[in-house]
């Protein structure tokens, strides 16, 4: 009884040391990352995204950012496998000689996630939009505003970047009356901008994701708002203005 005890503990133990769950931070190295190494973000959901450049060449997914005995490495199950791509399974190993990710061209927009509960890595270049609209109960428009929903405008700088300015209320009349969201086009699907948790604070929240469950953000007080929103960083930032 007590062998068995002993193999099951060690079974435990062994699977809390290699769950990429565990891991805090990640790293990409390679020829393929300007610099030669560089930190990726650690998002509310307990996953982790890059969005920048990449050149072409041979990426490296690892749990520290100098490479040492209790380094691992997460590889994909498949050999030569892009970094672009809709969802490729890896593994994680301490060879630091096994298989990397293979960036094809280099290019300024790369973007990619890693989902460290499934082991999938999703990645692509991102496109700007032509379009982004704000639409939601705490809008003038509501929520059946197919057609009529809130354009927002595009910066001349950054195609990426979207701003907005105008009032936000609490609607009582309507469902989730202090909610909103944004939308890819003027009706509600396909392309949609989510915060990470429901009803998350407008003026404090500053990440979003693209897709996903429909969470909207809400309201803490009325009045008048300028709103940032970069599709390919995914953030969002909110003034108060009403001044």
């Amino acid at each position: 009884m007590k062998t068995k005890l002993l193999i099951v503990l060690s079974l435990v133990i062994c699977h809390l040391t290699f769950s990429p769950a565990a891991a805090q931070t990640l790293f990409i190295s390679g020829s393929a990352v300007p610099g030669g190494v560089q930190q990726l973000t650690a998002t509310p959901d307990g996953g982790f995204k890059y969005a920048g450049t990449l050149l072409a060449g041979e990426l490296r997914l690892q749990t520290t950012k100098k490479a040492g005995r209790d380094t691992r490495y997460l590889v994909p199950l498949l050999k030569d496998a892009c970094i672009v791509n809709k969802g490729l399974g890896y593994k994680e190993t301490t060879d630091a000689t096994a298989a990397a990710w293979q960036v094809p061209v280099g290019e300024d927009h790369y973007r990619f996630t890693v989902n460290p509960h499934v082991r999938v890595l999703r990645g692509e270049i991102v496109v700007p939009w032509g379009e982004l609209f704000i639409a939601g109960g705490a809008t003038e428009v509501g929520w059946k505003c197919e057609g009529k929903m809130l354009l927002m405008k595009q910066s001349l700088d950054n195609p990426y970047v979207w701003t907005w300015e105008g009032e936000l209320k609490r609607h009582p009349e309507v469902e989730e009356p202090a909610s909103f969201k944004f939308q890819g086009q003027d009706r509600w699907h396909p392309k949609a901008l989510h915060p990470y948790r429901q009803d998350a604070d407008i003026l404090t929240d500053g990440m979003l994701r693209t897709g996903g469950d429909d969470t909207k953000w809400t309201l803490t007080k009325d009045g008048r708002y300028r709103i940032t929103v970069d599709i390919f960083k995914e953030t969002i930032k909110a003034e108060y203005i009403n001044n």
